[in-house]
């Protein structure tokens, strides 16, 4: 049986912005701060992505794409290609579709894991940068508008899932800053890459939207 630790390596990656200690910063251009406040300035961010996954177990990248949204309620995926299914992620619950359209749900109260990974994803939008700066040692570079922020868990949950988290984007200023891609570096020695494009911003959740985040 997948653990929840496995399963947030194997299909979600964490989106750390706002956090306010710098271990290591370079910057030739844009600022830490500016980077941080114009991510987390987007309520609601919907999109394309695509995922490759490399493993070293199996001496083949897998990719797969489709759309998300990502928002204080949580995070959807749903992949379209190469197989239909969606996974939500919110701060208590994880709800998985398979292509068949049968659902699971793993409540992820009395995990450790699932607790450290949710609650750094609830920090995330709510703001709470003191949280975030319990779980992340950052090292953030920046060239002109490219921009590259690396986040080492001190966490042992989050350390027993993954080595680093690596985001990346472009940021022109506050209002116009974009995440471009998620390297998540796994303990062994595999990885998953989210590429996004046609990132739209947005006020609020539409109905449709809305009912993906209803657990019933």
């Amino acid at each position: 049986m997948m653990t929840i630790g496995k399963l947030f390596f194997s299909f979600f990656s964490i989106f750390v912005f706002s956090i306010n200690t710098v271990w290591c910063q370079k910057t030739d251009g844009i600022t830490f701060d500016t980077v941080c406040n114009g991510l987390t300035s987007h309520k609601v961010t919907v999109g394309d992505f695509t995922q490759t996954k490399k493993s070293s177990a199996v001496h083949r990248e897998l990719k797969s794409s489709g759309h998300f949204i990502i928002s204080g309620s949580g995070i959807v995926w749903e992949t379209t290609k190469p197989f239909p299914s969606v996974l939500v992620v919110t701060e208590t619950k994880i709800k998985q579709t398979l292509p068949d359209g049968t659902s699971s749900v793993i409540d992820g109260a009395d995990n450790s894991v699932f607790a450290s990974v949710a609650g750094t994803l609830s920090s995330l939008f709510s703001g709470d940068r003191e949280k975030l700066e319990k779980n992340f040692t950052v090292c953030f570079l920046s060239s002109s508008d490219f921009w590259k922020m690396i986040l080492y868990p001190k966490d042992a949950n989050i350390s027993s899932v993954m080595r680093s988290i690596t985001l990346s984007g472009k940021s022109k200023s506050a209002v116009d800053t974009s995440l471009d891609s998620v390297l998540i570096d796994g303990v062994s020695n595999d990885t998953i890459l989210y590429t996004f494009k046609n990132q739209q911003y947005k006020e609020a959740l539409n109905e449709d939207e809305k009912a993906l985040f209803t657990f019933s």
